[in-house]
């Protein structure tokens, strides 16, 4: 058996759990050393010691299996959203969060489904030079997009609708804002929903202005993020329309409306006005000390319902006849208790019960037929 495996398949599940290699070591009765030496195929593990990995990653041996061609997210291709404080593990746990994805739209793509064609790689975009470029290519992508002037009313499924997969960041990664990659021949954005209706809009539209500027890019630095951030404010809120709405002074009650019209946050809405020269230095200051003393800096009170992906339900409501939660796990040779896990931002409660009972329903009959 040990023979068969690919290394990969380890450091993948390893990384998929949030184990270190220490973690894994203590798991399994081997020293940190001995894993490094498995994963980077100096030695093959025995039948015993691989079948003690498969019990601690939860998952069978069989999805240490070589599979061709499979090639994994590269971390350092990642563009984060996210505070430095965030563990290199978290980082790697939700990236491979992400290959397992990559995974399950292969499995759903040969179930027959067909997903959206990929629209972000033919928009002709260029090198900016100074941010009032980044305001001229946001514009552009939405007349390329077919778009108004007018709010987004949904940028998760107009994301989804461009061939961005989209898709939830697992609950223990959560301090991973979010990320995107290009991967699979495909743009994917990661979110981090559990975060307010505004923040998880506005990290979208960053995520989506790297994919469009930054692909040839070294990620992580302080331009790309600033050139990011400028994008999504100017992807959500274009200046020739959003100028003619704004307040030319600091008003509350003017940006609370603002805010539901445009659904972006008060500070990221006083900080458009700011970059395009309405409000002054003076203004924008006068307005975050207000918005702080009232406590909207952390807490932006009433919004609107938060915004889901639906690319999966929309693609298993398409099989669920079809297959099982059961049969789902089966294929990617994780249990059904962390597909569950995985899935469970990513489709509705009604579509996951569904399926697990269908499960549920093929188990009774197979031991109907035993007993027969």
């Amino acid at each position: 058996m040990s023979m068969l495996i690919d290394p990969e398949r380890i450091t993948y599940a390893r990384e998929l759990k949030g184990f270190s290699k220490k973690d894994l070591a203590q798991k399994v009765d081997k020293t940190p050393s001995a894993i490094s030496q498995i994963e980077k195929s100096i030695i093959r593990p025995d039948t015993e010691t691989l079948m003690r990995i498969s019990l601690a990653l939860s998952v069978p041996p069989s999805f240490f299996a070589k599979k061709e061609g499979r090639r994994y997210i590269n971390l350092g291709q990642c563009h984060f959203r996210s505070k430095r404080s965030v563990s290199q593990a978290k980082r790697k746990q939700s990236v491979r969060i992400g290959d397992f994805f990559i995974e399950f739209v292969d499995f759903l793509q040969q179930q027959g489904v067909v997903f959206p064609e990929e629209k972000v790689s033919g928009f002709q975009s260029f090198q900016p030079k100074s941010m009032e470029d980044i305001e001229i290519i946001a514009a552009e992508l939405r007349r390329f997009w077919g778009m108004s002037l007018g709010p987004i009313p949904n940028i998760t499924r107009l994301l989804e609708s461009k061939g961005i997969i989209v898709t939830p960041i697992y609950n223990s990664c959560i301090e991973v804002d979010a990320f995107s990659v290009w991967a699979g021949k495909r743009p994917w954005v990661m979110l981090a929903l559990g975060k307010t209706a505004s923040r998880a809009r506005f990290d979208a539209a960053h995520e989506l202005g790297h994919l469009v500027l930054h692909e040839e890019h070294t990620p992580g630095c302080s331009l790309t993020e600033n050139e990011a951030d400028r994008f999504a404010g100017a992807f959500l809120a274009p200046r020739d329309s959003f100028i003619l709405e704004c307040p030319r002074r600091w008003d509350y009650e003017a940006f609370e409306k603002l805010k539901h019209r445009w659904k972006m946050s008060i500070q990221a809405l006083v900080y458009r006005a700011y970059n395009l020269g309405v409000l002054s230095q003076h203004s924008l200051r006068k307005a975050f000390i207000s918005i702080s003393q009232s406590g909207q800096r952390k807490d932006e009170g009433t919004e609107w319902a938060k915004e889901q992906p639906t690319l999966f339900d929309q693609a298993l409501e398409l099989i669920c006849d079809k297959v099982s939660l059961s049969e789902i796990a089966s294929s990617l040779c994780v249990s059904k208790t962390d597909l569950i896990g995985y899935l469970n931002d990513a489709i509705s409660e009604d579509l996951l019960a569904r399926l697990d009972k269908k499960s549920e329903d093929q188990n009774g009959q197979l031991v109907f037929l035993r007993e027969s």
